[in-house]
């Protein structure tokens, strides 16, 4: 068995992995995780404004390399 962790910094990046993965013959397991990779709060003075994130897309699948 072959297993992978495709990820990518937008969800129709990863589904275009996906998609090229299932094509190849993998399967997807589990759901799809969204990760904060970097987060950073902005102020305008001591104001709290509002908060960036980088989030990160990631999903697994794996192969079955044998017939049975």
């Amino acid at each position: 068995m072959s297993y992978k962790v495709l990820s990518s910094s937008s969800p129709e990046g990863l589904t275009l992995q996906v998609n090229l993965h299932i094509e190849d013959g993998y399967v997807p397991t589990g759901g799809v995780v969204a990760n904060i990779t970097r987060q950073q709060n902005r102020y305008s003075g001591s104001q709290h404004m509002d908060t960036i994130n980088k989030i990160e897309y990631i999903q697994s699948v794996y192969k079955n390399d044998k017939e049975d």
